[in-house]
């Protein structure tokens, strides 16, 4: 039977060309997790060669003998429509596109006709915060803020049925996961569920720039290589102890450095 934890669920971001740019106001350390196209083309292929079938949560069967996969994008970077939609579109895959409501429409991202060609290709589109600030270090009424208004604005500009949201940066707790349900959120994406939360929700896997079409294939059978899991395990350990913003400046400052 599959379950939250069973079900692949892929975490994408930029999906580009070494000509385009990128938006100036991205987060430091975004361009780990971009994509060169050909990468991501190579990987969808690989995914309708090995009988893969991308689903929504609603048509999750747990009874189903094909391979069954989720595919998420985060942030809503106008690379994803002109590079990553033709892909889907092309081997008929559905995904969900997690969108920085204040963002739309400026440079580098996707505005309201981009997000609505891609509800009419079939894909679900979903809030990732209002302005993609760290829920964890706000109060209830700024959380509400950030998680209600980017869902009014969703509603207003794409219609009903807007229900899905991707936490932004990965910070959540039970305080927040309770403010977004009772907004009327159903299904909420994280990037890895941190060991205290007891709240339902689906943790994903973050496909990287360096993984190739084998390192993604372990990650969907549920295999992490060792030294990615100390990693993870220190990232979680500093985390617990850190709240959102200054764990965020530690990370800028070693990818400055490192880079």
């Amino acid at each position: 039977m599959k379950t939250k934890n069973s079900l692949p669920i892929l975490m994408y971001h930029g999906i580009k060309t070494d000509a385009q740019s990128v938006p100036n106001d991205r987060e430091i350390g975004a361009e780990l997790y971009d994509l060169p196209w050909e990468q991501f083309a190579d990987q969808m292929t690989w995914l309708m060669d090995h009988n893969y079938q991308t689903i929504t949560i609603d048509e999750l069967d747990n009874c189903s003998q094909q391979r069954q996969v989720i595919l998420t994008f985060d942030d809503g970077e106008m690379n994803n429509f002109i590079h990553a939609l033709p892909i889907l579109k092309r081997l008929k895959f559905k995904a969900y596109f997690f969108v920085i409501v204040e963002r739309i429409g400026k440079p580098g991202y996707m505005g309201w006709n981009e997000l609505r060609q891609l509800h009419e290709a079939g894909m679900t589109i979903g809030s990732h915060g209002l302005t993609h600030r760290i829920l964890t270090d706000l109060t209830d009424r700024e959380v509400e803020r950030e998680l209600e208004d980017s869902l009014k604005c969703l509603v207003n500009h794409l219609g009903d049925g807007i229900s899905t949201l991707s936490i932004p940066r990965g910070f959540c707790d039970d305080r927040v996961m309770a403010i977004a349900y009772k907004l009327g959120y159903i299904n909420v994406f994280i990037s890895e569920r941190p060991g205290h939360l007891k709240s339902n929700c689906w943790e994903r896997i973050a496909v990287k720039k360096s993984w190739n079409v084998q390192r993604l294939q372990k990650a969907l059978n549920g295999i992490q290589p060792v030294n990615e899991k100390i990693l993870d395990w220190i990232k979680r350990t500093i985390k617990k102890l850190l709240n959102g913003e200054t764990y965020n400046r530690l990370r800028n400052m070693i990818i400055s450095i490192s880079s």
